[in-house]
């Protein structure tokens, strides 16, 4: 069984330096600490559905306690570093989702008064650049097997029927 806490602990370290995640105003430090927690389990359940949409996994990913926050089985190492970076994609875009409404709110002169457009493109620019190292993860970890590590092979002979 895989703890929930693993894949935030790994998605925390990936975002570490996003100091808007990690701040919130007039709250403790625990309870800015179980905002965080809610939140990562909220894009751990988005990834896991992303996953399985994108592709048919050889286990059961929705296979978990919401309760106890946990996997019902054992995910990998290779699992655990999928489903943070697909948390950290999620994460990013509801601010490109945000900036989006922003700039379709406002005119080019008013965004520029408050950020230049290089910065607004450098920023759609790297949630593209993850959302394609996560597409071919995906396939990667498609075509492998997930405890040996090795190639799937095509059973020609079963197609030959």
């Amino acid at each position: 069984m895989t703890s929930f806490e693993e894949i935030y602990q790994r998605f925390f370290n990936k975002i570490e330096n996003d100091r808007d995640f990690f701040v919130y105003f007039n709250v403790t430090d625990n309870e800015a600490i179980e905002i965080a927690r809610k939140r990562a389990k909220d894009f751990l359940i988005e990834s896991v559905t992303r996953l399985t949409l994108s592709c048919t996994p050889d286990v059961n990913f929705h296979d978990y306690s919401l309760e106890q926050e946990r996997f019902n089985f054992e995910l990998t190492g290779n699992e655990i570093e999928l489903l943070s970076s697909l948390m950290r994609e999620e994460y990013f875009k509801r601010d490109l989702a945000k900036l989006k409404a922003f700039m379709h709110h406002f005119s080019t002169r008013d965004l520029n008064l408050f950020s230049p457009a290089n910065e607004r493109k450098t920023f759609i620019d790297m949630v593209e650049k993850i959302t394609e190292e996560n597409d071919k993860n995906i396939k990667r970890y498609i075509s492998i097997d997930r405890l040996t590590g090795k190639y799937k092979a095509i059973n020609y002979a079963a197609y030959n029927k």
